[in-house]
C-alpha cells in the first residue's frame, strides 16, 4: 500500500472555529479532500470579523487564509475564480496559468459546458501544484466548489434517465473524491446541495458534513453587527436582543436582516410576532413542509381547569422542567389519548413554554414520487435533531402518520419508510432531554403495539359534571376577555349542566357562546345560559365514552390517573362504574374489555 504524503492543512483560528464553516475547514484539516455539504445555504449571512458577510465570502477568505484559492462553478454563473479581486498580478497568473493547462478559461457555452468544466477541474485537483507557488511562497494550492450539485449529479432520477453531462458529472465525483493524487495534491474540491438529493455513488465517497443553521450565540452576535448598518431599526416595547436571538434561533440569517431593513425603511419597530411569523415561513421552507411552528405564547396565562387535566398539566410542567435542564431521566415521548376538544394541544405548548423552547409541529412526509417520501422523512428527522432542544408535536398522529404495519404496498412503501423512520427516532435514548415528542390521539386502538411501547401514554379523560361550571367560565372569558362571570351564579350552573347533558366539549361551547355573543351584543351570565340552551345535543357523547375507556385502557401507569391519589374522594363518572374499584382504584380488565366491545359499534370518535 502506497505511502501518501497529504500537505498539512494549518488547523482552524478562532476566527474559524467562530463560523458556522468550522466543520468544513477541520474537515480539511483532517485530510479530508473530497466533501459533499448541505443544510444552511451558502448564501446566508453571517457576522465575520464585525460585518455581515456571506458564508460564501466567508469561506473564500479563510481558504485563502490557507493557502486555497477558491474557484465556484454552478450551471447558471459558470467558471468563477473571482479576477476582479486578485490585487497580486502575479498570483492571477498563477491561477490563470494553471486554469489554463486544463482547459477551464474561456469555455464555450454550450452543450459540452459541464462535461468539460468537471473534466478540467477533476484533472487539475489531482494534479501536483508543488511547482506553483503564491507571492508569499506557500504552495498554490484550489478549493473548487460545485454548487447546486443535486443539478450536475441528481440522486431523484431513475438510472438510463440521466443526460450525458450528468453521467459524467456522477462518474467523474465518484472517480475524483477516490483519488490518491486528489489527497496527495493538496486541493479539495466540495460539493454543495440539498440533503439527499445528491446521487447515491456519488454522496457515499464523500466526507458529509452538514451546515446547521445558526445558533442562539451567533444569533445574537449577527443582530448586533445588522444594529451597525441599520442603526433606524427599533424593536417593540420588551423585546431584547436576547429576546430576538432567542425567537429566531435556528433560522437563516437573512430572515432576521430582512425584517431589520424594512424596520430602517418604513420606521414601524419589529414586533415578535413579526419574528414569530418569520420564523414559522423559514422552517415550513427548510423542512418543505414537513414542519410548522407553534406559537407557545398562546398559552401564556391559559387556565386549564378540571380534576382530570390537572394531573396531565402538572406532569407535563415537570416534562418542561426537566426538558430545561437537559435531564436524560425525562421520556423521549408522551402520547396524550383522550377525546376530542380536552385541551390536548395546549399540554403539549405548556411543556414547550416552560422549557423555553420552541415547538414544531410534525406533518406527514409523504410525496407522490418513489423515494421522495424516504429523502422529506430523513429531512424532517435531521432538521428536528439540528433544532434540538425542542418540542416536536403530532396532531391526531393516527390521521397523520401510518401507525400499523401492513402488507399493503399501494404507496410503493411510503407509508413503511414513514413508519420506520418514526420508529427509530422514537427508539433514539440519545434524544432524551434534549427533545420532547408530544403526540395526540382520539383513536389509541387504530396504533400498533410497536409503536405504543414507545410512548409514555397519558389519559386525558373527559372532564367531570362538576367541573363544567369552571370549564364553561374559562371558555366564556377566552370568547369575550372583558367579561366578568361567577362560575357559582346559578344561571352559569345551569348553563353548565345543560352542556354537560348534552355532551358538549369546550370546542362546542366556545362556537355556541360566540354565537350568543354575535346574536345578542354581548357576553354575560343570561347571555351563557341563552347559548347552552340554544345548543342542539351533541351525538358524541357514546364517542367521548369510548374515547375514555381506550385511554383507560392504554395508560401507561396508574398515577396518571385522576384518582391516584383519592381514589374514594374522586367522583367517578357512570361509564366507569364497575371498571374502576373506588377504594383501590385498580381497574377491572374484563370489565374495562367487555364495555369497549360493547360500545365500538356506537362510537364515531
Amino acid at each position: 500500500m502506497p505511502v501518501l504524503d497529504v500537505p498539512a492543512i494549518p488547523s482552524s483560528d478562532v476566527t474559524v472555529r467562530a463560523t458556522a464553516l468550522f466543520a468544513v475547514f477541520k474537515a480539511f484539516s483532517e485530510g479530508a479532500a473530497a466533501l459533499l455539504v448541505s443544510g444552511r445555504s451558502l448564501y446566508d449571512l453571517t457576522c465575520h470579523e464585525g460585518r455581515l458577510r456571506t458564508l460564501l465570502e466567508v469561506f473564500r477568505r479563510q481558504a485563502r487564509q490557507q493557502g486555497l484559492h477558491l474557484v465556484t462553478y454552478s450551471l447558471a454563473s459558470g467558471l468563477d475564480y473571482d479576477a476582479p479581486r486578485i490585487d497580486d498580478t502575479r498570483d492571477r497568473q498563477t491561477i490563470e496559468q494553471a486554469l489554463r493547462a486544463h482547459k477551464l478559461l474561456d469555455l464555450p457555452r454550450d452543450q459540452h459546458e459541464v462535461t468539460n468544466v468537471i473534466r478540467g477541474i477533476s484533472s487539475l485537483c489531482r494534479t501536483p501544484t508543488g511547482s506553483l507557488l503564491w507571492t508569499d511562497g506557500r504552495p498554490a494550492r484550489f478549493a473548487f466548489l460545485l454548487e447546486f450539485a443535486e443539478h450536475l449529479a441528481p440522486g431523484t432520477l431513475t438510472n438510463g434517465t440521466q443526460s450525458d453531462a450528468q453521467l459524467v458529472a456522477i462518474e467523474l465525483a465518484h472517480l475524483t473524491a477516490q483519488s490518491l493524487a486528489l489527497r496527495n495534491s493538496g486541493n479539495v474540491v466540495v460539493l454543495h446541495g440539498r440533503e439527499g438529493m445528491v446521487d447515491q455513488l456519488v454522496a457515499s465517497v464523500l466526507h458529509t458534513v452538514v451546515l446547521g443553521q445558526p445558533e442562539k450565540h451567533e444569533k445574537r452576535e449577527f443582530f448586533e453587527a445588522a444594529r451597525q448598518v441599520y442603526p433606524l431599526a427599533a424593536l417593540d416595547n420588551g423585546l431584547t436582543p436576547e429576546t430576538v436571538a432567542h425567537l429566531t434561533t435556528h433560522t437563516p440569517n437573512r430572515g432576521l436582516e430582512a425584517l431589520m431593513r424594512a424596520a430602517e425603511v418604513s420606521g414601524a419597530p419589529i414586533t415578535a410576532s413579526d419574528l414569530t411569523a418569520r420564523k414559522s415561513a423559514d422552517v415550513l421552507q427548510l423542512s418543505e413542509g414537513t414542519l410548522g411552528m407553534l406559537d407557545s405564547a398562546r398559552v401564556t396565562g391559559l387556565r386549564l381547569c378540571g380534576r382530570n387535566i390537572a394531573t396531565p398539566q402538572r406532569l407535563m410542567e415537570v416534562f418542561g422542567e426537566a426538558l430545561l435542564r437537559g435531564d436524560t431521566a425525562m421520556p423521549g415521548a408522551v402520547l396524550l389519548a383522550g377525546a376530542p376538544s380536552s385541551g390536548k394541544t395546549d399540554l403539549a405548548l405548556l411543556a414547550a413554554a416552560r422549557a423555553g423552547v420552541s415547538a414544531y409541529e410534525m406533518h406527514s412526509p409523504k410525496a407522490g414520487i418513489v423515494g421522495e417520501t424516504e429523502r422529506r422523512t430523513r429531512l424532517q428527522q435531521s432538521l428536528l435533531s439540528q433544532f434540538q432542544p425542542n418540542v416536536a408535536f403530532i396532531d391526531e398522529i393516527t390521521e397523520a402518520f401510518p401507525m400499523q404495519r401492513s402488507d399493503f404496498d399501494g404507496d410503493s412503501g411510503a407509508s413503511r419508510a414513514v413508519m420506520a423512520s418514526l420508529l427509530t427516532a422514537l427508539s433514539d435514548e440519545g434524544r432524551r432531554g434534549r427533545s420532547l415528542l408530544v403526540a395526540t390521539t382520539n383513536c389509541p386502538w387504530r396504533v400498533s403495539a410497536a409503536m405504543l411501547s414507545r410512548f409514555l401514554i397519558v389519559p386525558i379523560l373527559h372532564p367531570l359534571r362538576e367541573d363544567y361550571s369552571e370549564i364553561l367560565v374559562s371558555t366564556a372569558l377566552r370568547v369575550d376577555p372583558s367579561a366578568r362571570f361567577d362560575s357559582r351564579d346559578e344561571r352559569i350552573r345551569r348553563a353548565a349542566g345543560l352542556f354537560f347533558e348534552k355532551g358538549a366539549t369546550a370546542r362546542d361551547m366556545r362556537r355556541a357562546l360566540g354565537n350568543a355573543r354575535l346574536l345578542i351584543g354581548h357576553l354575560d351570565e343570561k347571555a351563557v345560559l341563552f347559548a347552552a340552551e340554544d345548543q342542539c345535543s351533541s351525538m358524541s357523547r357514546l364517542s367521548n365514552i369510548y374515547a375514555d375507556l381506550w385511554a383507560v385502557q392504554c395508560c401507561s401507569q396508574k398515577s396518571l390517573f385522576p384518582w391516584h391519589d383519592d381514589p374514594a374522594g374522586y367522583p367517578f363518572p357512570e361509564h366507569l362504574s364497575g371498571i374502576i374499584d373506588p377504594q383501590t382504584g385498580n381497574k377491572n380488565e374484563v370489565e374495562l374489555h367487555k364495555r369497549i366491545e360493547e360500545l365500538r359499534p356506537h362510537a364515531n370518535v
